[in-house]
């Protein structure tokens, strides 16, 4: 019989050197990283600031929004309605404000006295829910350590909106989370 034949190894081999000079490079990487990285806060897009600052928030407008909500639950005839009115319109990534409050002033008359009855018009409302909107997603989107990015923007009308919705956040996100489920 045949003695087992010892296995041959290979043993690899990385210099000190060679060790230090990754390392060295990896560091040197993180560093550059980390200062490149940019200081400033990230604005929101034009577009969206322009949304926010559609029209002024305050709670007299929240209280017209959360009327005219409860009012247009309980009215099945005009929610059948509002909900044939924005079928078309519901995926439309450039619809706003006053576009979708168009939309229910021409499409759905009993949906219209309901608004009238709570002292607003579709196109408020719609401005205001986009508006709302807006400052919620900014807010969700913003980076970990900036939160109330909108709050901070240059714009009056889109900081003011921003601090109003920050300050009544419970509120805003009720309505807003309403007026999403509105046309189902």
């Amino acid at each position: 019989m045949n003695p087992a034949s010892p296995r041959k190894q290979t043993i690899h081999f990385i210099s000190r050197l060679a060790t230090a000079s990754m390392a060295a490079t990896l560091a040197v990487i993180a560093l550059f990283g980390f200062t490149a990285a940019p200081t400033t806060r990230a604005e929101a897009p034009e577009k969206e600031l322009k949304v926010a600052g559609a029209i002024p928030l305050n709670t007299e407008l929240l209280d017209k929004m959360e009327k005219f909500l409860s009012s247009i639950k309980s009215d099945a005839a005009a929610k059948a309605e509002l909900v044939a009115g924005i079928k078309g319109i519901r995926d439309n990534p450039n619809l706003t404000g006053e576009a979708w409050g168009s939309v229910i002033s021409a499409k759905c008359p009993k949906t219209v006295e309901i608004f009238q009855a709570s002292g607003l018009t579709p196109e408020e409302f719609g401005k205001a829910a986009f508006a709302i909107e807006a400052i919620i997603f900014a807010d969700a989107m913003a980076p970990p350590g900036d939160k109330d990015n909108m709050a901070k923007s240059e714009d009056k009308a889109v900081a003011a909106n921003a601090t109003f919705v920050a300050a009544n956040k419970a509120r805003a996100e009720a309505v807003y989370a309403n007026f999403t489920i509105l046309g189902l």
